[in-house]
C-alpha cells in the first residue's frame, strides 16, 4: 500500500467566506477521507494552499501545492453558490485523492546533464623565449532557469459541490400593491418552494388589505387573499419569472345599505422581475417587482335598492402591479 504523501498546510478564508468551516474541520475531513491518517505535518517539505472566498456572489475554493523550493507541483478550484461546508469537504476530497498515491505526483523537471570536456593538453611553462599566450575573458553566466508548474492529474477532480444540488427554500416578506384594491393595498407574504441551481418554482400566500377606509364616500374595509405560482429562471443575481394569480377579494362596508358584501374571484397572469442577493450560506434577501393582467374582473357593486346601484363603487382595472421585498432560508 503507498504511502500518503506528507504536506504542510496552509488555510485561507478570503472575504467573504469569514464564516466557513475552519483548518480543524478541513484536516478532520482529509484525515477521515484517508482512512483515518492525517497526511499533515508542520515539517513536511511539500506545502498545500488552501484558500476560499465569495466573488459575484459565489464562493470560490483553489488548492495549489508547491515543493520546498517553492515551484508549483498540482493545483485545482471550483466554486459553490452558498453552502461552504460542502465545499470545504470537497475541498478535503480533493486533497485526499491526491495525497493517498505519492507514487502520481509529478517529478520536478531535472536539468540534462553536460558532456564532460576532453581533458586540455599539458602546458609548457613559460620561458623569455615562450612567452604565454593571453586568456580568454570569462564568458557571461546564463540566468538561472525556473521549472514551469506541472498540470493537476486528471484523478483529482473534486465531485459536485453545493451550487449545484436540489434545496427547499421558504421566505417571509412585504407586498405593496396597485390595482387589486380601492387604492394602495399592502400586507406579508409568505412562500416555499424549491430550487435548482438556475431554475426555481415557489408557492406564495399574500393577505393584503386596502389602505383607503372610504370608496365613493362609502365607509368600508376591503381585503384580498391570494395564491402564486412563480416558475422563475436566475442568472448571477438577477431572476426573471413568469406568475399565475388566484385571489379572492373581500368588501364589508361599514352602513349596511351603502355597498355590498361579498367575496369576488380574482385570477390574472403576468411576469416578475428582481433581484438575489445571498449574504450568508443559508440566507438571502429579494427585491422583485410583478405586473399581472387580469383574466377575471373584480368589483365592489353598491348595494341593491341603494342609490345608482347599477354602478359600481369599483372596478379593478386590466393590469395591477406590485413590489416586493423579503428574506429567504434554504435548505
Amino acid at each position: 500500500m503507498a504511502t500518503p504523501l506528507p504536506v504542510r498546510i496552509e488555510f485561507i478564508r478570503g472575504p467573504g467566506a469569514e464564516d466557513c468551516p475552519d483548518e480543524q474541520f478541513l484536516r478532520a475531513e482529509t484525515a477521515r477521507a484517508m482512512g483515518g491518517v492525517d497526511p499533515y505535518d508542520a515539517e513536511a517539505p511539500f506545502t498545500m494552499t488552501a484558500s476560499i472566498e465569495r466573488r459575484r456572489g459565489k464562493l470560490a475554493a483553489s488548492l495549489f501545492l508547491r515543493d520546498g523550493d517553492g515551484h508549483g507541483r498540482w493545483a485545482d478550484g471550483f466554486s459553490a453558490r452558498d453552502d461552504c461546508k460542502v465545499l470545504v469537504t470537497a475541498m478535503a476530497l480533493s486533497i485526499a485523492l491526491l495525497l493517498d498515491d505519492a507514487s502520481e505526483l509529478p517529478a520536478p523537471p531535472v536539468a540534462p546533464a553536460k558532456p564532460a570536456s576532453p581533458p586540455a593538453p599539458p602546458e609548457e611553462p613559460c620561458s623569455p623565449e615562450r612567452p604565454c599566450p593571453p586568456k580568454p575573458a570569462p564568458a557571461p553566466s546564463s540566468p538561472p532557469r525556473t521549472a514551469s508548474p506541472v498540470r493537476a492529474p486528471p484523478r483529482s477532480s473534486a465531485p459536485p459541490v453545493a451550487g449545484e444540488r436540489f434545496r427547499w427554500v421558504a421566505g417571509l416578506g412585504a407586498v405593496t400593491g396597485l390595482g387589486m384594491t380601492p387604492g394602495l393595498a399592502a400586507g406579508p407574504a409568505l412562500s416555499v418552494g424549491a430550487r435548482w441551481p438556475a431554475w426555481s418554482v415557489a408557492l406564495e400566500v399574500r393577505a393584503l388589505a386596502s389602505l383607503p377606509k372610504t370608496i365613493d364616500k362609502v365607509p368600508m374595509a376591503v381585503s384580498l387573499l391570494t395564491t402564486n405560482i412563480a416558475l422563475c429562471h436566475h442568472r448571477q443575481i438577477l431572476f426573471a419569472c413568469g406568475l399565475s394569480e388566484f385571489g379572492r377579494l373581500r368588501a364589508s362596508p361599514d352602513v349596511p345599505l351603502g355597498g355590498a358584501s361579498r367575496l369576488n374571484l380574482r385570477a390574472g397572469l403576468g411576469a416578475r422581475i428582481g433581484i438575489d442577493w445571498p449574504f450568508s450560506e443559508s440566507f438571502s434577501t429579494s427585491g422583485y417587482t410583478d405586473v399581472v393582467h387580469t383574466l377575471i374582473d373584480t368589483a365592489i357593486d353598491r348595494h341593491p335598492g341603494a342609490p345608482g346601484s347599477e354602478r359600481a363603487l369599483w372596478s379593478a382595472p386590466n393590469v395591477s402591479v406590485a413590489f416586493g421585498l423579503g428574506v429567504h432560508a434554504s435548505f
